[in-house]
């Protein structure tokens, strides 16, 4: 019985592919709940914030916020149960809000640096493309997609710069938001090299009936239970023959 559910489990997923055990991609989601609460705590904290690094950005706040909740619905539904269709209509707001705030008002904040909100932009687009690929054709998907890859990298690696020294000044507020930062990072760069590790049956995140044309993190196989379901169906058929 256990040998039939694991390989239920993992029939279905590319030759030589290597998922992650249910208990880790949970906590992993529930992580990333964590620090969803975390920037909603900053969020209604603006005073304490600004003490700690001396300004306070509520947009950054929200933000943050949203794309923690993105990540903990992508890799476990059940802890936010939002169809894909929402998240993609929030985070494709959020590319397309920090892209303006970059060539508008963000010019005008004096705790701000431009390339922040580009950074921002271009991390709500990666996180938008986990629930809706883009139409693009094969050679601008591959490029895209290795953009995306070389953004996560060099995201990941500024985090854990920014982590060492804020732990060396005991800055605990800009430590924690590293740890958010850099935990984001590396899940993004991990789907991206193995989609398979981290979302071994995400199909209701997936808006398209051709998984193929997703971008290599958001590929999404069908979930073990629907073959569980559909292989059940057969037995009972061939049962009900053999009867």
């Amino acid at each position: 019985m256990t040998k039939e559910l694991k390989m239920d489990h993992t029939h279905h997923m590319p030759a030589g592919a290597f998922v992650a055990p249910e208990w880790l991609i949970a906590s992993i989601g529930i992580l990333f709940l964590g620090f969803a609460g975390f920037y909603l705590y900053r969020l209604f904290r603006p005073t304490m914030v600004k003490n700690a690094i001396g300004f306070f950005d509520w947009e950054g706040e929200a933000g943050h916020f949203v794309c923690m909740l993105a990540m903990a619905s992508h890799l476990v539904f059940w802890l936010i149960p939002v169809p894909a269709i929402a998240w993609s209509w929030i985070l494709g707001f959020g590319t397309l809000y920090y892209a303006a705030r970059a060539m508008t008002w963000g010019k005008r904040l004096s705790y701000n640096k431009q390339w922040w909100d580009w950074t921002h932009s271009a991390m709500f687009l990666g996180m938008f493309t986990m629930f809706q690929p883009l139409p693009l054709s094969p050679l601008l998907l591959t490029v895209f997609n290795g953009a995306m890859l070389l953004f996560w990298a060099w995201f990941s690696g500024y985090y854990v710069k920014d982590a060492v020294l804020d732990a060396r000044a005991g800055k605990s507020l800009s430590f924690t938001s590293d740890l958010a930062h850099l935990s984001m990072g590396v899940a993004m760069l991990v789907m991206s090299l193995f989609p398979a590790f981290l979302m071994p049956g995400h199909s209701h995140h997936s808006t398209t009936p051709d998984h193929s044309q997703h971008c290599a993190p958001m590929s999404h196989p069908m979930p073990h239970h629907e073959h569980g379901a559909v292989e059940n169906g057969q037995q009972k058929r061939a049962e009900r023959q053999r009867l």
